[in-house]
């Protein structure tokens, strides 16, 4: 299975994370999960960016969830809405590629917490670098 990256935002920040993201893709390909872990068969990051009014009635909420006996994790983390709109095209590639990073990261850190488990994330993070230079 795959790494595999998706967008929950609201439309006016959606439309250009979701393009960002697609560039990222196209340029990363299909990142096998297996490759870094025996524990895990999918990881979904789900990046999200909603403003104050958005997440205070509930949406964008923060998960970093791993399912140990389904193999997979699920992570959403919140890029500042405000901070994003207002940065111009590098910075808001940037905060696209460091929500994915910090996401690998968490997974990393749970992982490689939990007896018997473990996860090269650093590695997966490099090579992600590598694939976007």
């Amino acid at each position: 299975m795959r790494l595999f990256i998706s967008t929950e935002a609201q439309s006016s920040s959606g439309h250009i994370i979701s393009n960002i993201r697609n560039q990222i893709e196209s340029r990363i390909g299909n990142i096998e999960v297996t490759n870094y872990t025996n524990d895990l068969d999918s990881i979904g990051i789900i990046i999200n960016c909603f403003d104050k009014n958005f997440l205070s009635v509930g949406f964008g909420k923060t998960r970093k969830y791993i399912s140990y006996k389904n193999r997979y994790a699920d992570i959403r983390l919140n890029i500042p809405f405000e901070e994003f709109m207002e940065a111009d095209k590098d910075k808001r590639i940037d905060m696209v590629k460091n929500n994915i990073y910090e996401s690998i990261r968490i997974i990393d850190s749970k992982l490689n917490k939990k007896n018997g488990c473990k996860f090269d994330g650093e590695q997966m993070i490099s090579d992600i670098e590598e694939k976007l230079k």
